[in-house]
């Protein structure tokens, strides 16, 4: 089976397609062809990113020319865009679709409408609710795109777009509230979180055998990547004492997504994403059968609205790779030599006040291959980051070949105090303890903190307790102008500059 596919740059493939239906039967044997066209790209994302500004230019108006042609096609046939995302499984499995491709796809299912005719809610349910009920969620947005923009495409969300999670779905004061994050740089962290999960789970396996040959117990230091996270007792008989394991789960697998770093891998941020925020539920949820999640009707339409397969194997994969593939934020210092001398100072301050302790600047990264295992036997999707990741790219040093990733946070739990502490634990992390959220990116990523209570980065820096308390008081101490370096250099930890079209 080979795949229809329209590709950037043929711009009159669509108009051409329409003149050939229209000629063998009018409009009526062209929704026929609509009807039945498989998954397709259509030419509205692309991984590149010209460095120039006409080239810039000239690809935003192109994309935005062939998002219009699109909708109007979808007007013709409604359901036109949705069936363009519809890649099977087995499709890439067999490789017929190229890692650029795939981004593509998922790129649309990323900015499309949601509809009823879909599967977009469930049966009994209204079709918006602002206050999640349980598990289930809302639905409360059309779109990944509406809450994932600040910044660009896949960025932060404002304050409005606070997802109200886990409530009683009619008051506001049984939530918690999340601001949306941005999605800038998953796969790295993805890979990060995997190499230190393999060094904490080699750490356990050392003290385990250690204390067998040894016949006494044994207590190590759990280091990953320079971050430490407690301690581990493993005694003769295999008995392991985690009561002093720090910032992470028990079972040492680092969860780097979530404000209280709860979800391991991206596929899971989007398969969750995806049911709780649009009512979408994937074949995979719908097989396991869970009900507070999924519904209680049974069979293959446990939401009883009707729609059966409302978001396929295939098309989970391509939304997760486009999540993946991301750009890599940027560090760009002001080029006015006076504002440069300020950065530099701030830069220093950043490690003065000691925020390098949690927010770590870098971190080193063993090997960019993204992997995304098959769930049924099948082959795994990978991808190399540093070549087929959206552009700018994360790249080898240019000193010593090695890679690091500059994303300012030890992807460790830590306890923030009561100021910031909510009345609700989230999937048994205790109320005050949260991740430290990456800050690259941060200047184009506000409001800041998990609910986007502080409208600047100064303001969340005050708002810091717990094991930052130190932190937030030295700067507090500060007169505004002793404060301007730090701000300026935390605005230089942006994204790459873009022209976009609305």
């Amino acid at each position: 089976m080979s795949a229809t596919r329209a590709r950037p740059g043929r711009r009159g493939a669509p108009w051409l397609m329409l003149v050939s239906t229209v000629a063998c039967g009018g409009l009526d044997g062209f929704g026929s062809s609509l009807e039945r066209e498989q998954a397709r790209t259509i030419g509205t994302i692309s991984r590149t990113r010209p460095d120039d500004d006409q080239g810039q230019a000239y690809q935003a108006l192109q994309q935005d020319a062939w998002r219009r042609e699109q909708r109007f096609l979808d007007a013709v046939q409604p359901g036109h865009l949705w069936r363009s995302t519809r890649v099977r499984q087995v499709e890439i499995d067999a490789g017929l679709w190229s890692v650029g491709e795939l981004y593509q796809l998922g790129g649309q299912l990323f900015t499309l409408h949601f509809t009823r005719a879909v599967g977009m809610g469930a049966a009994q349910e209204p079709p918006l609710r602002r206050f999640h009920a349980g598990r289930r969620g809302g639905p409360d947005a059309l779109r990944c795109a509406s809450c994932h923009w600040r910044g660009g495409l896949a960025g932060a969300g404002d304050a409005a777009d606070n997802a109200m999670f886990r409530g009683d779905g009619v008051h506001q004061s049984s939530t918690i509230a999340r601001n949306p994050p941005a999605l800038v740089g998953a796969g790295l962290r993805e890979r990060l979180a995997v190499e230190m999960t393999a060094e904490l789970r080699a750490i356990e396996v050392e003290a385990l055998t250690f204390a067998a040959q040894a016949g006494y117990a044994i207590e190590l230091p759990l280091m990953a990547k320079g971050i430490r996270f407690g301690s581990i007792t493993v005694d003769p008989e295999g008995n392991v004492d985690r009561d002093e394991i720090e910032g992470v789960d028990p079972d040492l697998v680092i969860k780097p997504f979530g404000w209280k770093g709860t979800v391991a891998t991206i596929r899971d941020v989007v398969e969750d994403s995806l049911l709780i925020h649009h009512g979408m539920q994937s074949e995979h949820l719908v097989i396991q059968g869970n009900e507070p999640r999924v519904g209680d009707k049974g069979g293959d339409d446990p939401d009883g609205d009707g729609v059966i397969e409302e978001i396929n194997e295939g098309q989970v994969s391509v939304l997760t790779l486009f999540v993946a593939l991301q750009e890599l934020p940027q560090e760009q210092p002001p080029e006015d030599p006076w504002l440069a001398s300020l950065w530099a100072r701030g830069r220093l301050d950043f490690d003065r006040l000691g925020c390098a302790g949690c927010h770590v600047p870098e971190l080193p990264l063993d090997s960019a291959r993204w992997v995304l295992p098959h769930r049924y036997g099948g082959p795994s999707l990978t991808a190399d980051l540093t070549a087929e990741g959206a552009e700018p790219r994360l790249a080898p040093s240019v000193e010593d070949g090695t890679l690091r990733v500059r994303l300012f946070s030890d992807l460790r739990r830590h306890r923030m105090g009561s100021g910031l502490a909510e009345a609700h634990t989230d999937q048994g992390v205790a109320g005050d303890e949260f991740i430290t959220p990456p800050l690259w990116g941060v200047a184009r990523s506000g409001p800041y903190l998990h609910d986007g209570r502080a409208p600047t980065l100064e303001d969340a820096i005050l708002l810091h307790g717990g094991e930052a308390l130190g932190s937030a008081e030295a700067f507090a101490a500060l007169d505004d102008a002793e404060r301007a370096p730090l701000r300026v250099f935390l605005t230089s930890l942006t994204r790459a500059r873009r022209l976009v079209t609305p």
